[in-house]
């Protein structure tokens, strides 16, 4: 009987736990009701290394809520290629100490793909990728997350410190194939997120 009630009270302690975690993330970007905004910008339309063709809400997969951003894509394998999703806007995300995205590609995707988040920072509108990608697993929402504390190594050639996180003017997720694999279909990406 001891034994069924502390199960129990790990049980609540672990939920509870989870629902405060979740209290401190804030979603910016849900895709609930449109694509907020993302947009495949016109220059990666026209480069051949790029190739995301179109997005739309989806109802076929979420990690949160009912929708995501569903991103139409064509790699061809053979060489570097990317799909990228942007969205411009003004942010300061100086209160928070880390950004999250989840992507999802289908069960019948192969497996290679990798994922990562890019950002426009700053006046002199620096280019600033996360340092590594994440392996994307086919059926599985995957969570790519980046620190944005002082000091934080999770971005390429960027000192983060506050100037960092209170100028970020363009946000990317990128899903990339180096010369493999080849794949022609969807990837979602879903609730992106900012935790304090």
């Amino acid at each position: 009987m001891k034994k069924i009630v502390v199960l129990g009270m790990a049980v609540i302690v672990a939920c509870l736990f989870q629902i405060s975690a979740r209290a401190e993330d804030k979603v910016l970007f849900g895709f609930e009701k449109d694509t907020q905004g993302f947009e495949v910008p016109e220059w990666a339309m026209e480069q051949e290394d790029h190739v995301a063709k179109n997005i739309e809400v989806s109802k076929d997969f979420a990690s949160e809520g009912i929708q995501s951003l569903k991103v139409d894509c064509a790699f061809p394998g053979k060489v570097w290629t990317a799909a990228l999703v942007e969205d411009f806007e003004y942010f300061d995300w100086t209160p928070y100490k880390a950004v999250s995205v989840d992507i999802y590609i289908p069960k019948t995707a192969p497996i290679g793909l990798k994922g990562k988040m890019v950002f426009t920072v700053g006046e002199n509108w620096k280019f600033t990728e996360m340092a590594r990608s994440t392996q994307l697993v086919p059926g599985e929402w995957v969570t790519i997350s980046a620190s944005l504390i002082p000091g934080s190594e999770d971005w390429k050639k960027t000192i983060v410190d506050d100037n960092f996180r209170k100028d970020v003017r363009k946000l990317a997720v990128r899903v990339e194939s180096n010369k493999k694999p080849e794949y022609t279909g969807p990837i979602y990406i879903d609730n992106l997120r900012l935790t304090k």
